[in-house]
């Protein structure tokens, strides 16, 4: 029967707390026959004396690289395939499970207790919170709102139309220091930027389970945009797909949907996006 990382995480925690207990005790042994053997009376001039606060400073770094490795694996575990990883916060999880459930309560509250970290209730948290629909779901409205906020499409707005289909435009900037008359570079943040894009009409096309090899050709472009070596080509026609094409200036990228696909993307931003009902929702959760 399969285990799941937080189950395997916490036998290995159990085994090396007990691990370096043994050590610390084998260590103040030594500890006192050094002291019986030679009268080295001062504890801080014992080779072999184990200081209590480096035993508990390293379980507690051990413990909060397992929450991190945890939720990195969360993750990638809870995210819809073909979908760029969820970002589950990590600053939450380690308070809770690290800082706030192994304080001793007896007065000494900075004090780590070893016994009290869980990594088994971590994980079935994180199930609970990011598994199965829920990481869909959150993955869906993390491209959403990427989207729709690097195109800055708000409620009202007037979506240009060309008989080729809609037409949304983002901004892009040359890197001036490499710039020459013939040579146009795209900045080093506007690449990475626009990788996150594409990255997230990836997940659309993963929602709308496009069959023209959308998320392919998304990719492909990625790699292309974001080559250093690329530069901008005014009026350059990019093909993505046959339901997406990219037109480039030297200020702005108009990305050309198809009519179907259009329509597609619109229930998307409807649906998940950053003025959407769910969105609402959660914010009055």
């Amino acid at each position: 029967m399969n285990r799941n990382p937080g189950e395997v995480y916490a036998d290995l925690w159990r085994e090396y707390v007990a691990a370096r207990r043994a050590f610390d005790a084998r260590s103040n042994a030594l500890a006192q026959r050094e002291a019986s053997e030679l009268a080295i009376e001062a504890f801080s001039q014992q080779t072999f004396s184990k200081d209590t606060y480096e035993s508990r400073t390293d379980l507690t770094k051990r413990a909060a690289a397992i929450v991190a490795r945890l939720v990195g694996m969360a993750n990638e575990a809870f995210t819809p395939t073909g979908c760029p990883a969820l970002s589950i916060p990590y600053g939450d999880f380690q308070t809770r499970f690290v800082t706030e459930a192994c304080a001793d309560r007896a007065g000494r509250g900075d004090v780590f207790r070893p016994e009290q970290f869980d990594p088994a209730a971590l994980w079935r948290e994180l199930e609970q919170d990011y598994g199965g629909e829920k990481g869909v779901a959150l993955a869906y409205r993390k491209a959403a709102c990427c989207i729709d906020g690097e195109f800055d499409l708000r409620p009202g707005a007037v979506v240009e139309r060309r008989r080729e289909g809609i037409v949304l435009s983002t901004r892009v900037y040359i890197d001036s220091s490499f710039e020459t008359r013939t040579r146009k570079p795209l900045s080093w943040g506007r690449q990475g930027e626009l990788a996150q894009l594409l990255g997230y009409l990836q997940t659309f096309a993963v929602w709308a389970e496009d069959a023209s090899n959308l998320a392919g050709g998304l990719e492909e472009t990625k790699r292309r945009l974001c080559d250093r070596d690329y530069a901008v080509v005014s009026r350059q026609r990019i093909r993505v797909s046959p339901a997406l094409h990219i037109v480039t200036y030297h200020t702005r990228f108009e990305f050309i949907f198809g009519a179907a696909i259009g329509v597609q993307l619109q229930l998307f931003l409807a649906l998940y996006g950053r003025h959407s009902q769910t969105a609402d929702a959660q914010e009055a959760a």
